[in-house]
């Protein structure tokens, strides 16, 4: 019995005779470099000593190699391939506003109210009174008016939050007689007591600021975008729009008002197949505006500039003017040269990134496509209405809430500039929450300028400007200007992210490191792995056999 026990288990494994013996065969017999040398020169101890310290230094070396390669693979480099494509491109959206914000009706008391209340800060600051605000209104169609009637009801101007003269580092009222000072207002909590004071060097920025926020507290009822018809702003707005030497067609104007930038208009394609396309490169192919910058209806503290603002972008992205763009000179032709890149991100393991919005753990108040400013403005306004109560005036509200008002809401102005410096430090868990898009289009942008109209053609343009438009505001060169948006070159780069180690190029690097240490392949591995098998099973059924014998007969 005991011998058919022992030549069953030989069976399953090539037994050797000692350990020394099956180490011996191994070196002759296996494709790894050097390991014959340990047999060969075994009589010759110092040899063996000298081939034994070779062998596991390389051995040493290769794994060491080994840890290296793997720790890239898991860090999970990429490297960018650039590709340069050439076909005919989607022109971009362009978003222009007029920096002439509307004062509505229903507001314009308590806008006046605030121009008083700043002719007097002004006064007491600076001991000027040369400020004489417009007390204009605006009427534009039905439509618009019949949206702001509803939202008729009584405010009451805080008259508290005023503008002071503070100390050199803003944490209070300057003292008497102090020649050095900011100039800021000062904001409580709810309870009026956490107070904190915002302050700026320039007077010129303390006061705008200060005027914003009371506007927004103004205008808190109005929503802060109003998508209307263009009929009467584009007879008030646009002198003409071409687009490759065609009159653009309604359908490809979206007109808005911005509380800030007053008119807005975004020439886009509305859907695949009415897409515009630019099939060549230069002015002569691209989109050529000319409008009004006259600042009529301005409003002097809250719009300081005068001219236009543009924006480019991507159809399926929303124009946050306040946040992009760039400001037109009036009096100027700006002709606008547009490169496009695409960038393209690998997303997952390799860098977090959103495609559509969907799994950031809350839902965009933007109905355009994601892209990271949507999401970092939809995160903020969860917190703020979590924390404030309310809605920060110039993003979307989510549902069931309302924007911030300090007769309704009490110290809102503390709690939101607390969270918007937050916001500014990258401090905000926000900026964790929201990923950078796996897949955006860049455009870069150089601009021109000229004068335009020049001295001698003005005499004949702008008459010919105001008869077709039937516009005899004035003849001043000042209050029209001229935009061309066009591609410098059809051929865009495509920056496409890819993996710098996938699994294929780190097994191939692991084989020249091994190849190279010991001149084996894959093959030598298996040698190897059969080695350690033979070791375990040799030490198994020693220990068996042993056992065995020492057992009581």
């Amino acid at each position: 019995m005991e011998s058919t026990d022992k030549v069953k288990t030989e069976g399953w494994i090539e037994y050797y005779g000692s350990f020394e013996e099956m180490f011996q065969y191994f070196c002759d017999n296996t494709t790894i470099h050097g390991t014959i040398r340990l047999n060969c020169s075994r009589k010759n101890k110092m040899k063996t000593a000298f081939w034994l310290v070779i062998f596991f230094l390389s051995f040493a070396m290769m794994y060491w190699q080994f840890g290296i390669m793997v720790t890239q693979y898991w860090s999970y480099p990429i490297s960018t391939t650039v590709t340069v494509q050439s076909k005919g491109n989607k022109f971009p959206a362009v978003t222009i506003c007029n920096l002439n914000p509307f004062r509505f009706d229903q507001v314009n008391t308590y806008l006046n109210q605030l121009d008083k209340l700043a002719q007097e800060t002004l006064y007491s600051l600076y001991n000027y009174d040369g400020l004489k605000a417009k007390q204009q209104v605006i009427h534009l169609q039905d439509f618009l008016h019949n949206v702001t009637n509803q939202f008729n009801g009584s405010f009451i101007l805080d008259q508290s939050i005023v503008l002071q003269k503070l100390q050199e580092n803003g944490s209070g009222p300057a003292l008497p007689g102090e020649k050095t000072f900011q100039v800021g207002f000062k904001l409580c909590n709810s309870s009026g007591g956490d107070c904190y004071y915002k302050s700026y060097w320039s007077g010129v920025d303390a006061l705008h600021e200060w005027y914003q926020f009371h506007y927004i507290n103004i205008m808190s009822k109005i929503p802060p975008v109003l998508n209307i018809s263009g009929d009467e702003l584009g007879k008030n707005f646009i002198f003409s729009c071409d687009f490759i030497q065609k009159p653009c067609t309604l359908r490809e104007y979206k007109f808005f008002h911005h509380p800030i930038y007053g008119s807005c208009f975004t020439v886009t394609p509305q859907g695949k197949e009415n897409a515009l396309y630019s099939p060549r490169a230069g002015k002569k192919y691209g989109l050529s505006l000319k409008m009004k910058v006259d600042q009529k209806h301005n409003m002097p503290l809250l719009s300081q500039a005068a001219g236009a603002r543009i924006m480019i972008h991507n159809p399926n992205q929303p124009p946050r003017v306040e946040h992009q763009g760039f400001d037109i000179r009036p009096g100027t032709e700006t002709s606008i040269g547009v490169k496009q890149d695409e960038v393209r991100h690998l997303g997952g393991k390799y860098g977090p990134c959103a495609s559509d919005g969907n799994n950031l753990g809350l839902k965009l108040l933007y109905s355009t496509s994601y892209t990271l400013q949507a999401c970092l403005n939809s995160c903020f306004q969860y917190k703020m209405t979590e924390t404030c109560g309310c809605g920060y005036y110039f993003y979307p509200l989510p549902p069931g809430t309302e924007y911030c008002n300090y007769n309704k809401h009490p110290g809102w102005g503390h709690c939101f500039y607390q969270l918007y410096e937050k916001m500014l430090d990258h401090r905000h868990h926000c900026f964790t929450q929201c990923p950078m898009q796996c897949t955006k289009t860049r455009y870069q942008l150089s601009a021109g300028t000229a004068q335009w109209p020049s001295p001698t053609s003005k005499t004949w343009i702008i008459p010919l400007l105001t008869r077709h438009k039937g516009y005899n505001r004035t003849s001043k060169r000042s209050d029209i200007s001229k935009i061309n948006v066009y591609y410098e070159e059809l051929s865009y780069q495509s920056v496409e992210e890819t993996p710098a180690m996938p699994v294929t190029l780190l097994l191939s690097n692991m084989g020249g490191q091994w190849s190279w240490w010991f001149g084996s392949s894959v093959l030598s591995v298996v040698e190897i792995a059969e080695l350690v098998f033979d070791t375990v099973a040799m030490a198994i059924l020693m220990t068996y056999r042993w056992k065995k014998q020492r057992a009581p007969q």
